[in-house]
């Protein structure tokens, strides 16, 4: 996993810390005054999008910077002469919600999603690094290859379908396992990056699927014993130690806050990895 990331600013290059970056840690970085210049993100083929240090980006490599004076203006900067589109949920966004606009805060990303529900988190993946959840009033500057999704934040306290679903599931995480355990099948996710936050930089995930998916729901995930904080505290309702599959876990009660939540027409293995990842980016 690369924690690093090559940008360019004003034809010099310089290494900055990948994933979700404010502004700030760029300005920072470039030791650039944002009450004398500010930063223009370049765009190939399109107008170059003020860049201010109360911003954030997604930052994955070669992304390229210009400087020029005065502070940034305000505002959502200039309209791009092509739409861009990004993927929310897996899906990309099409037709009226391709974005002319490409610095939006969260109250005005989530509602691209079509199953976004008030109270929902909204987080920005890299498939090698952990999540980062955008709060509200983040205003944060898209790219095309931007992946996003969108996820109820619960309260700690085999159809044919679920072959191709475990398959998109092996696309994005490597080499998933599967056990039949009778009245359900235990799936291992393997070495799922975790924030700096805990103990281990990665883990393995054990999620259960019901008989019955996916119009049963699923519920809670499994990791294996010893994952604590970092200044080595018990997470959350995550003190409880169970065998599954000749193997010790350790369980997170980790439930949807309402059981309506589980839709079984979009809901499954995949979104509950989301679900799961959730969890995982709170330092609780």
């Amino acid at each position: 996993m690369k924690s690093f990331a090559t940008i360019h600013v004003a034809g010099d290059r310089y290494e900055c810390s990948r994933g979700l970056v404010n502004g700030a840690a760029i300005y920072n970085l470039v030791k650039l005054d944002p009450q004398r210049h500010h930063l223009q993100f370049e765009i190939k083929d399109d107008r170059d999008i003020p860049f201010a240090a109360t911003d954030a980006i997604i930052i994955d490599g070669d992304e390229r910077f210009s400087i020029a004076d005065g502070p940034c203006p305000e505002g959502a900067g200039p309209a791009l002469r092509q739409p861009i589109a990004i993927v929310i949920n897996g899906e990309p966004i099409k037709g009226d919600a391709l974005l002319r606009h490409v610095k939006l805060t969260f109250d005005e990303i989530a509602p691209l999603a079509s199953d976004f529900q008030a109270g929902d988190g909204l987080f920005v993946e890299l498939t090698d690094l952990p999540d980062a959840q955008l709060t509200p009033g983040i205003r944060l500057l898209l790219q095309p290859r931007d992946r996003l999704y969108t996820s109820p934040c619960g309260n700690v306290g085999f159809e044919p379908r679920l072959e191709a679903d475990l398959q998109a599931l092996r696309q994005q995480y490597g080499e998933v396992r599967c056990i039949d355990d009778g009245a359900r099948t235990l799936v291992i996710v393997p070495a799922v990056a975790l924030p700096k936050h805990w103990n281990r930089s990665n883990t393995d995930v054990l999620i259960h699927v019901p008989q019955g998916y996916p119009i049963a729901a699923m519920d809670m995930f499994w990791v294996p014993p010893g994952l604590t904080l970092a200044d080595g505290r018990t997470p959350q309702n995550a003190d409880l130690q169970e065998t599954y599959g000749g193997q010790v876990w350790q369980r997170f009660s980790w439930h949807y806050p309402q059981p309506q939540r589980w839709d079984p027409a979009t809901s499954g293995v995949m979104s509950h990895m989301r679900f799961v990842r959730t969890r995982l980016a709170q330092a609780n």
